[in-house]
């Protein structure tokens, strides 16, 4: 589920990236004057950031300026939430979670059929049919969490 929150605003984060590269204002990094460059923090894991910031006012004038191609096409829903492309495919981990989802949706609608079909002499009709309806209900619950692995919307 942390995901739904990391993905909510990833229309807005495009619309604000086209608005930066129409106003020429896009550069990867801030001026050497910002406050975050003296900035002290307290944690050991932002040591590198800081080196790289210090490096970055000394050698490349405080920011790297974007060179790219910045007339930015729009996109369209599909671009932007296409989760499959941009990481899923590419990810061991997402992989693995997406192979097993797929095998637990698969037992669990199996496991529903069984129940609706041989079940109903040890639970009884409305226990079977209970119970089935259940298991179908976990099937799509995972179903749902199996798009997400594609689009993300």
């Amino acid at each position: 589920l942390a995901s739904a929150f990391l993905h909510q605003d990833a229309l807005f984060l495009h619309g604000q990236e086209r608005s930066l590269a129409r106003y020429g204002k896009y550069r990867t990094a801030q001026p050497a004057n910002d406050s975050y460059a003296k900035a002290l923090l307290p944690c050991s894991t932002d040591k590198g950031v800081m080196l790289f910031r210090h490096w970055m006012s000394r050698f490349a004038g405080g920011y790297i300026p974007f060179k790219g191609d910045t007339p930015m096409p729009p996109a369209d829903n599909e671009v932007v939430f296409d989760v499959w492309n941009s990481h899923t495919k590419n990810c061991k981990y997402c992989l693995t979670a997406l192979r097993r989802l797929k095998r637990v949706r698969a037992v669990v609608f199996l496991a529903s059929a069984l129940v609706a079909a041989i079940r109903p002499k040890v639970l009884g009709v409305v226990g079977s049919v209970l119970s089935a309806l259940g298991l179908s209900g976990l099937g799509l619950v995972v179903s749902k969490l199996i798009k997400m692995f594609y689009r993300y919307e």
